[in-house]
């Protein structure tokens, strides 16, 4: 029986949230995706990432970090990487 590993991302705060993506759609204009807290219990979001984003020639896309955003510490980043971002997805 195979097992599913669940990548983690982390945020650059100190001490760090942690994040998995659960969820992803593309359209049009890019990829809605939905990124779950795990190491606390906190509401699901969506972060949209634009078809530009995913061309740039990063290896990892970097979003803010909602929770510190919400807790209205300095904002800090989470790197998303596209592989990650485009796993399970058909191509554009």
């Amino acid at each position: 029986m195979p097992t599913e590993t669940v990548t983690t991302f982390e945020c650059t705060n100190v001490p760090p949230h942690r994040f998995a993506i659960t969820g992803r759609v593309r359209n049009a204009n890019g990829i809605l995706v939905t990124v779950q807290r795990v190491d606390a219990p906190y509401p699901r979001r969506e972060i949209f990432v634009t078809n530009r984003e995913m061309k740039m020639g990063y290896d990892h896309v970097l979003k803010a970090c909602f929770v510190c955003v919400d807790m209205g510490i300095k904002e800090k980043a989470i790197a998303l990487p596209k592989e990650e971002i485009e796993a399970g997805l058909a191509p554009a």
